[in-house]
Order: C-alpha cells, then structure tokens, then sequence
C-alpha cells in the first residue's frame, strides 16, 4: 500500500510521515496483504471509508494512537473531517493498496507534494568564507610583493638645531633664564650630534677646548656665549638685556650654518 499525503486545510498542514506531522503512516508503499500502521491523536474521528479496515494497534511515543489499515488492493482517500462541517478537512491521505498508484479517472492527478527546496543559507555561508579567505590573501599578497619605500634619510643635526631653536624663540612662557638655559640645550645636543662626543656631559671650558682646533677666536667667543647663555642672562641687569636674545641668535646662526 502506498500513502500521498494531501493537505487542503486552511492555514497548510505537515507531510506525511514527517517529524511532528499530526496525522501520518510510518509506509508510504505497502505490498497487497500487508497493514498500514496510521499515527493520528487519540481523539480523531477516523474516516470510515468503503473497502478499509481500520483496528487499533497501540500507542506510539508521542502519545499518538496507532491503527492498522487494511483492505482489498485498490487506491483510497481517507479524509479527516475538521471541527466543524464548513471547516476544511483536517487532512486527506491517498492510500494505495497492492497497486502502483491511479493511472485514470479522478485520482490520475494525485501526486507526492514536491520535497521543500534544499536551504540556500549553508551556500551562502560557504560563499562569504571563501571571499574572506581570497580577501585575506589578496591582502597578504599585497603587503608582500609591494615594494616598501626607502627609508628616508636622517634629518642633519644643524636642521634639527635649528627647528627647535626657532621653536624655543617662538615662545613666550619661559622666563630669560629659562630660555637662555633651553637655547644652549639645543646648541650642546648640535655639537653632541655633530662631532660625536657628549657635549651634553661636559663644561663649558671642555667643550670650547674641544673646539679650539675647529674654530678661530672670534668663533670660539660665539660658542662661549651660547654655552653659558643662561648665566650670562641671570647675572646681567635689565638693561644690559636689551638685544641679548638678537645677539644670540646671530651666535647660533654663524656657528650651526656655517659648521652644520
């Protein structure tokens, strides 16, 4: 016997034999002589139908009542009357007994509803993995096969020197005392920068002795102003201050410029 599960009830209906279906067969074929086994609630109303037998045959897991179906070969529908005479039919089952099914007449048409579309979402899933995977190879092969650009070369140290000489000048949150301090600073880490000795760790006296083979006397006085610029300034009275700073500057510019 064959089974074709027909749903015509408002709202749809579940196929037969599938997982939670209110009303099924566990076969949906039955060779002639043998029992279909109908899972349906306890409670339904069985269709009585001219040529079927229907006996009960116990209780399945889900608390279902299990009846076995019988009768001469021959197709069948077995409908299932809903709650109310106008209401549609709870369910309509095709049953086939000992026969491949109708080849004529009114149930020629009757077939298996079509098995629901195989879900898209795991093609899905498997698509966007692959375009990370090929985006994040992309992105290594990029980073790897783009030339890097050469490094740039150092900034010289009488730039420097000077770029942040024009930034202390360009201040006016220092007291004479702290610029002044701040501007020798700058000259020191020049020499430090420039000749390759700690300027920042020694005197005044050392580093003009270090210089006395590089510069003439004129040049030397330069240096020694900028060097002890901060007690220059500390010591001198107001009046002697006017134009320090300026002279300074020219200090700083004859020395780093022309020597940087």
């Amino acid at each position: 016997m064959s089974l074709l599960l027909l749903w015509a009830c408002a709202g749809g209906g579940t196929g037969a034999g599938a997982g939670g279906a209110e009303i099924f067969v566990e076969s949906p074929q039955v060779k002639a002589g043998e029992p279909v086994l109908l899972h349906a609630p306890l409670d339904v109303d069985l269709p009585e139908v001219s040529g079927l037998k229907m006996e009960p045959n116990g209780v399945d897991a889900e608390g279902k009542g299990i009846w076995k179906v019988q009768g001469a070969d021959g197709s069948y529908i077995l409908t299932f009357p809903g709650d109310s005479p106008e209401a549609a039919p709870r369910a309509q089952l095709f049953v086939d007994i000992g026969v491949p099914g109708p080849k004529a007449g009114d149930l020629e048409d009757l077939v298996l509803p079509p098995p629901p579309p195989a879900p898209v979402w795991p093609w899905i899933l498997a698509a966007l993995a692959g375009l990370g995977l090929l985006g994040a190879a992309l992105a290594w092969a990029i980073r790897r096969f783009t030339p890097k650009p050469a490094p740039l070369p150092p900034e010289p140290a009488w730039a420097v020197a000077r770029r942040e000489w024009e930034a202390l000048r360009q201040r006016d949150d220092l007291s004479p005392e702290q610029l002044a301090l701040a501007l020798s600073d700058v000259y020191r880490r020049y020499l430090e920068a420039s000749h390759g000795w700690p300027a920042t760790s020694r005197t005044t006296g050392e580093i003009v002795d270090n210089l006395a083979s590089e510069l003439t006397a004129a040049q030397l006085g330069r240096a020694r102003r900028l060097l002890g610029a901060m007690d220059l300034v500390k010591f001198a009275d107001r009046e002697s201050r006017e134009g320090f700073f300026e002279a300074l500057d020219a200090d700083f510019h004859e020395l780093v410029v022309v020597h940087g």
